[in-house]
């Protein structure tokens, strides 16, 4: 089977369904699988947006908005 006769199965079939959480879950599966996917590196930032957070973290840190290691893990524990 070709991708085009393969395209007009999965219309027919796709024709035939009613439900629509199952419908939006094969319109997710495609969306996920077509999206092009932009590889971007965890914390590449100029030197400039790297300042700039520091410097946020710092205000942030001197009114006391911060939280402790252990409010952290309560918030989001680490899988085991």
């Amino acid at each position: 089977m070709d991708a085009l006769e393969l395209r007009l199965s999965l219309i027919e079939q796709l024709k035939t369904i009613d439900d629509v959480k199952l419908l939006t879950q094969i319109k997710n599966l495609i969306k996920i699988a077509t999206e092009k996917k932009e590889t971007r590196y965890p914390a590449q930032m100029t030197l400039d947006e790297l300042k700039a957070v520091l410097k946020k973290s710092r205000e942030e840190s001197k009114k006391g908005l911060g939280m402790t290691t252990e409010e952290l893990r309560k918030r989001h524990p680490l899988c085991e």
